[in-house]
């Protein structure tokens, strides 16, 4: 059975430390008998103590060692997970930066910085697009207006569509960039009461859906998870007609699937169709209601708490889009 040693900075430092600190000690101690430096006398050759004695000694070093190690890595890991939660979260929390020697606390700096102009060219963005969507708001109503006056009924029709799915375009947009700047707060939620109330309002439209499974109530941001799970639902009844929910739950996380009766997706694009503004060109098109954030928004809400959104064809036909959430108290 071959054992394998992760390759980390810490293991480098532990095993360098160990076998410097091992090295030192039992040739210093050989040493300073080899000079005839005054000494206990030793046991016998084939004692237990000497063997107790070598095992204390090597403990020790093997015990400081790990402790030194841990504590030469301990800055580095703490920036991993800072660039972790940011990758996850752009309003994560700063990094302390009185904490840690000279190099760590200028690193922690830079780092603050650079999550500060990240916010800040996301808010400017967002500013950008929401004053050109106001610029824009004015002659789609002026637009509107003036296709009340055409006569021939199918080109009003067709003018009324093409100015809808401008305003939904504009709108949905701006949804998708509120959500980086505007964080809502974390709390303790009951996610399977939010799914089986999702569930009767799309009942109530005529659509066919079933829910199996129960869940725990969790600590996450509710206003996000329902976006999420509301992009999910239409995004199955409106390529599927219909849908089923299972949810389950393990020691460490909520899973929520959420499968369609529709054609699925071709595998290669499984992971294309979470970019923004991605359609596929047969079915999944603006024609039949999508502009193409549904799932790049389901994804980014799930990812804020931590979790994701996957989607895989099912055996027997059909595309299940899967919510996973880290259970947290």
């Amino acid at each position: 059975m071959k054992i394998s040693i992760p390759d980390s900075l810490f293991t480098r430092l532990f095993l360098l430390l160990f076998v410097i600190l091992s090295v030192s000690f039992f040739a210093g101690r050989e040493i300073l008998v080899s000079l005839g430096v005054d000494q206990p006398p030793p046991p016998p050759p084939h004692h237990p103590f000497r063997l107790y004695a070598f095992l204390t000694r090597l403990a020790a070093v093997g015990l400081t060692s790990w402790i030194a190690a841990r504590w030469l890595t301990y800055p580095i890991k703490r920036m991993a997970n800072a660039a972790d939660k940011l990758g996850k979260n752009l309003n994560s929390p700063l990094i302390d930066e009185a904490s840690g020697p000279f190099e760590v606390r200028q690193a922690s700096k830079v780092f603050n910085q650079m999550q500060a102009r990240l916010k800040q060219q996301i808010e400017e963005r967002t500013r950008f697009l929401a004053a050109v969507s106001h610029d824009l708001r004015t002659p789609l109503t002026r637009l509107t207006l003036r296709a009340e006056k055409i006569d021939q009924h199918e080109l009003k029709s067709d003018v009324q569509n093409d100015i809808n799915e401008m305003a939904s375009i504009i709108d949905t947009t701006l949804d998708y960039l509120r959500g980086d700047a505007q964080p809502e707060a974390t709390c303790l939620f009951d996610i399977g009461a939010l799914v089986h109330s999702l569930a009767e309002d799309v009942s109530e439209s005529g659509n066919v859906i079933t829910v199996t499974g129960k869940v725990h109530p969790i600590r996450l941001q509710p206003v996000a998870i329902q976006r999420c799970l509301n992009n999910l639902l239409e995004n199955a009844l409106r390529y599927g007609e219909s849908a089923t929910i299972a949810m389950d739950e393990t020691d460490d996380e909520v899973v929520i699937a959420i499968r369609d009766a529709g054609p699925g997706i071709p595998e290669e694009k499984l992971e294309a169709v979470f970019d923004p503004f991605y359609r596929l060109d047969s079915s999944r098109s603006r024609h039949s209601g999508g502009v193409g954030l549904g799932l790049s928004i389901a994804r980014d809400m799930a990812r804020k708490q931590g979790g994701d959104v996957t989607l895989e064809n099912a055996p027997g036909g059909g595309l299940v889009a899967t919510l996973i959430l880290p259970k947290r108290y």
